[in-house]
């Protein structure tokens, strides 16, 4: 076990005026107390066996991962850029046992988390927490499934919470109910647990930020999916072995759509600068049976309109389940409404 102290500890006040009318201030010291090392150690070995490293095997490469168990009947919640697109899936245990995974739920492009199956023979399900009782400030720990770059093993980062109800700005899609944290999150890392140090799980993680903006680097920037958001998902999906959305066949931004801003609409001599251009929708879907065709602009759903800031997936994600779809269309000059019937 690899334990980074990646936070600072106690500061001392400053000098001056102030600092003589107070006495003193201790002098600043970057080592922890006894007592919280061995808390943070207790919640990591407590949390150290229900990590687990993630192997996906897709067609030109592999990628490395990690996720964290979260039932007594061996499913696993990992990130869904890790698995999406694989033919066959592997998991190794923290003692370094490997199990085949079965993918029950992508919940992509709605959020970045997919939920695993293995046989559970001798796994340990980790406890939930609450993110929405989450500070900023709070200490947290990260953790992976090790990819085996510096060595073999789980690593362990210790954080801060920096922010909650974050969201992240992706080509379609805003990714929402995200907790931002300056624990480290590397390569491998993705999937993994973030706990509190009482190592309950408050998050999945899921991505980091390297660059601003105008390029500049930017560090101890990593997001993980909430722990209040996943939930519903694991729940569903333990119950059910899936977690509904409005799938119509046009939710994958950049595949099926393409996000419409003034520079694309531009670029492509279209009539609006905000809403979703059908590229391909997917074969057999219930946009296609509906009769939306490549062309098509999606301007609104239900009466709510598709925007940069509020991508066509957002909408879809928050209709509750069963709900038909109507979408305010533009084709040509003509503006139709199209019923749409979502998938399960």
């Amino acid at each position: 076990m690899v334990i980074a102290l990646v936070a600072g500890f106690a500061a001392g006040l400053g000098g001056g005026t102030l600092g003589a009318r107070l006495g003193r201030a201790p002098e600043a010291t970057s080592t922890p107390t006894p007592d919280f090392q061995a808390q943070v150690r207790a919640a990591a070995d407590r949390v150290l066996p229900n990590t687990v490293l993630v192997i996906a095997e897709l067609p030109n490469s592999q990628a490395f991962g990690s996720g964290v168990v979260v039932s007594q009947a061996g499913h696993i919640l990992t990130a869904s850029h890790v698995v999406r697109g694989a033919s066959q899936i592997t998991i190794y245990t923290s003692n370094g046992e490997s199990r085949p995974a079965k993918l029950l739920t992508d919940d992509a492009p709605f959020t970045d988390i997919a939920v695993l199956q293995v046989a559970p023979q001798g796994l340990r399900q980790i406890a939930f927490g609450s993110s929405a009782a989450l500070k900023p400030g709070d200490f947290v720990l990260s953790l992976s499934g090790g990819t085996g770059q510096f060595g073999t093993g789980n690593t362990v980062a210790l954080g801060v919470v920096s922010q909650t109800n974050r969201t992240m700005a992706r080509p379609g899609v805003t990714l929402e109910d995200l907790v931002q944290t300056d624990a480290a999150i590397n390569s491998g890392d993705s999937g993994g647990p973030l706990v509190n140090l009482a190592g309950e799980l408050i998050g999945v993680n899921t991505s980091v930020i390297r660059t601003g903006p105008d390029d500049s680097e930017v560090r101890d920037v990593g997001f993980a999916q909430s722990s209040d958001s996943l939930r519903p998902i694991v729940a569903a999906v333990i119950a059910s072995g899936k977690y509904p959305r409005a799938r119509i066949g046009l939710e994958f931004p950049q595949q099926q759509v393409l996000e419409i801003d003034p520079q694309v609409a531009a670029q492509r001599k279209l009539p609006v600068a905000q809403g979703a251009l059908v590229i391909a929708p997917a074969p057999n879907s219930p946009a296609v049976k509906a009769g939306i065709v490549p062309g098509d602009i999606i301007l609104g759903v239900n009466g709510q309109p598709v925007t940069y800031e509020v991508p066509m997936v957002n909408l879809l994600k928050r209709l509750p389940k069963g709900v038909r779809v109507d979408l305010a269309v533009l084709r040509g000059t003509q503006r139709l409404t199209i019923q749409v019937t979502p998938e399960d």
